[in-house]
């Protein structure tokens, strides 16, 4: 049985003793898990969930045999854990880019990345141009020419005019 910390219960949830499960940085579940383990004196104790929802804080749980908010006062703080296959991965954030020289195969350097938005599906990036204008550009493989890591460069080979347009003005 191999289980992972994904987090800690925070606070109770109404009156029926539904609790708060806080996810670590990083960490989500599928929602349809099962169980959750919370650490109780040093041992992993299984608790049987029947409902399970998302909120801005992590997860709304119903825990099976805990009906009263007295009851799960007592696990606020208690560390939680699941099954492997219940933990889902996390998909590594483009922030890492930040700070990253963008190199553009006709115009040279063209600034520091300074943001990267990946709200949308279209993951675009803010270049700050040595001039101090803003450049915003698509970030995909269609632009891509190589990512040096040890560099911190990114060789990006722009649509015809479009870094232009941020720097006439």
């Amino acid at each position: 049985m191999n289980t992972e910390e994904i987090g800690y219960i925070s606070k109770t949830h109404g009156l029926k003793g539904h609790v708060i499960l806080r996810l670590n940085e990083l960490v989500n579940i599928d929602e349809n898990i099962k169980s959750i383990f919370l650490d109780l004196n040093g041992s992993q104790v299984p608790y049987f969930i029947e409902d399970c929802r998302p909120n801005n804080a992590g997860y709304i749980l119903k825990l099976e045999t805990i009906d009263a908010v007295e009851t799960s006062k007592k696990l606020i703080g208690k560390k939680a854990f699941a099954l492997t296959d219940f933990i889902l991965e996390e998909e590594e954030s483009l922030n890492e880019f930040i700070g990253y020289t963008v190199i553009d195969s006709k115009l040279g350097n063209i600034g520091i990345i300074a943001d990267v938005d990946e709200k949308t599906d279209n993951v675009i990036i803010k270049v700050v141009h040595p001039s101090g204008k803003e450049i915003i550009l698509p970030f995909n493989d269609d632009f891509i020419i190589e990512i040096d890591d040890d560099l911190k460069n990114i060789h990006f080979d722009a649509p015809e005019g479009l870094i232009d347009m941020y720097l006439q003005t």
